[in-house]
């Protein structure tokens, strides 16, 4: 699976908007992710969407949603469509992203839905419409706009709950900070709940009520959340066997370490290898 790096036009909104018109069952790319939203418009035709391992068509009266970090491949005999890459993460609260980066990606993972079609939307359509048209005017006024449909489309898919809060508010983040802090630090090592409590200096009950209020996810599906990314920065450097990188990973065994990456990957740690290389 190939991680698409999205270069974004100089407009100082971290926005590409792009036409593209498919045909012989040809693919934009093949399996890949960013860290974007992608939102696609089918202007005609038929485009056969795999997302996330489900596979469905989307016609001209669909829109598809592809989260962040979502792997997916769109692909179609004959089809012409609009897709929007928009990273949403320069609208959040920059100043707690910077230290809760994985905490951040997480909640995302775990609260957020993976794709989302709508059929006839109009509210959906009107917005993107604007969109697309702010994004080709050259007036410095026109960015202006372009921010304030963008901060409406981010309202929209939030009420759809296609995306999580952008970020949990600061009080909820101070309950947590302690022992999400210990845990970024230790997550290689046999952590305990105890060892969580002794940090965060309450008792189970409410560590783990707390956390799952704040993430929507237990703080064990957290800290596997962190062993496979890490795994997967190491399956980068290919000197290393996948017993060795889930060992290193923390994991007690190979089973549980595959069984955990499908669950948050979407394939085996050795078919996401095969994909590297």
């Amino acid at each position: 699976m190939e991680k698409e790096i999205i270069k974004y036009a100089n407009i100082g909104v971290p926005i590409r908007i792009q036409s593209i018109n498919m045909h012989k069952n040809a693919s934009y790319r093949g399996i890949h992710s960013h860290a974007a939203i992608e939102i696609v418009i089918v202007k005609s035709g038929i485009l056969n969407c795999s997302v996330n391992n489900d596979i469905f068509p989307a016609n001209s009266k669909n829109i598809v949603f592809i989260n962040s970090n979502i792997q997916h491949k769109l692909y179609s005999d004959k089809a012409d469509i609009l897709y929007m890459q928009i990273d949403i993460s320069h609208y959040r609260d920059s100043s707690y992203y910077s230290e809760f980066t994985e905490l951040y990606d997480f909640i995302l993972h775990s609260k957020s839905a993976p794709y989302m079609v709508l059929t006839d939307n109009k509210e959906a359509n009107d917005i993107l419409f604007k969109i697309n048209k702010e994004y080709y005017e050259t007036h410095e006024s026109n960015k202006w706009y372009l921010r304030a449909y963008i901060h409406l489309l981010i309202a929209f898919m939030y009420s759809k709950s296609f995306i999580a809060p952008i970020v949990p508010s600061t009080l909820k983040m101070e309950k947590i900070k302690p022992f999400v802090r210990y845990i970024n630090e230790n997550f290689k090592s046999n952590i305990t709940l105890d060892d969580i409590c002794s940090v965060a200096k309450y008792n189970k009950y409410a560590v783990c009520h707390t956390f799952k209020m704040i993430t929507g996810s237990t703080i064990f599906e957290y800290i596997n959340f962190l062993r496979i990314h890490y795994a997967i920065e190491r399956f980068k450097e290919n000197n290393s066997t996948i017993l060795e990188i889930a060992t290193e990973s923390g994991f007690s065994s190979v089973a549980y370490f595959d069984r955990v990456f499908k669950s948050i990957i979407g394939c085996s740690p050795s078919v996401y290898r095969k994909f590297l290389f």
